[in-house]
């Protein structure tokens, strides 16, 4: 094996236990060239566009499905509220979605006390983290810092937030429905690109598109819940921390996993 310059015989075997031979002699993948076929290519624009036409024509059911799920949810859990299916308007396009008519009170004096309290005691433990969690330590930070404008928010003009609960879940809805179309054009420009047999690229799809579509009603009914209980002060963490970004990390987790499935010839493609 060719070495690099200036390895003694002292440091060679401890060069190769750790790799640092591989590493210094391999080409980055930076330099390499992605190159696809026409056929490749083909798939990469018409595959989408199929799923996108899929989705417009199960629109209705996956409609009644969410508003379903939705339902049964408020029933369950004793929410004073109504889950009704209305013509929405979605970029330039008009569909039935669910509408959820709910009413969440704004904070009293207890509530928001106790919400500070845990505030402070999430701050506290974060910033307790050890650096080896650290993602975990700006997440935890970022959440609180959402919450302490809520909490700051309401303790000034707790009467003016512009917000109610049905538009909060409304605008939710149309979020994750338009998730839903654009999810495929995603996986085209960063999955269908490489080297995976086609069956796991449409799979890969399949599924990130099933998995949003069981999440998103169950996490907005979750958010009425916490909602109404919780009064709204609990809206902006909801929206920012653990709304769609949720359901963003999920299908980013689904892709990663999809990235270490067994790859085929370029040739295959």
């Amino acid at each position: 094996m060719t070495h690099p310059a200036g390895h003694t015989a002292a440091t060679r075997d401890q060069s190769n236990a750790l790799g640092l031979t591989i590493l210094c002699l391999a080409r980055h993948r930076s330099l390499d060239h992605l190159t696809l076929s026409v056929p490749a290519l083909a798939g990469v624009l018409l595959v989408p566009v199929a799923f996108n036409v899929a989705e417009w024509m199960l629109r209705d059911h996956i409609s009644g499905i969410w508003a379903g799920v939705m339902r049964f949810w408020i029933d369950k859990l004793g929410i004073d509220g109504v889950v009704i299916e209305q013509l929405t308007r979605v970029a330039w396009f008009d569909f039935n979605l669910p509408y959820t008519n709910v009413v969440a009170p704004v904070p009293d004096v207890l509530t928001w006390s106790v919400t500070l309290i845990a505030t402070l005691a999430v701050c506290l433990m974060a910033l307790r983290i050890r650096d080896q969690y650290l993602p975990l330590r700006y997440f935890l930070l970022f959440a609180v810092f959402i919450e302490a404008t809520a909490l700051l928010f309401f303790a000034v003009a707790p009467q003016s937030f512009p917000y109610t609960a049905s538009r909060y879940v409304d605008n939710g809805v149309k979020t994750c429905a338009s998730l839903l179309f654009l999810l495929p054009w995603a996986h085209a420009l960063v999955y269908y690109i490489f080297d995976f047999s086609w069956p796991k690229k449409i799979f890969l799809t399949l599924l990130t598109l099933v998995f949003v579509m069981i999440a998103v009603p169950m996490q907005l009914a979750l958010h009425v819940y916490l909602m109404v209980s919780c009064s709204l002060l609990m809206m902006p963490l909801l929206s920012f921390v653990f709304g769609p970004t949720m359901l963003v990390f999920g299908c980013i987790a689904l892709y990663g996993w999809a990235m270490s499935w067994e790859r085929v010839e370029c040739s295959a493609l």
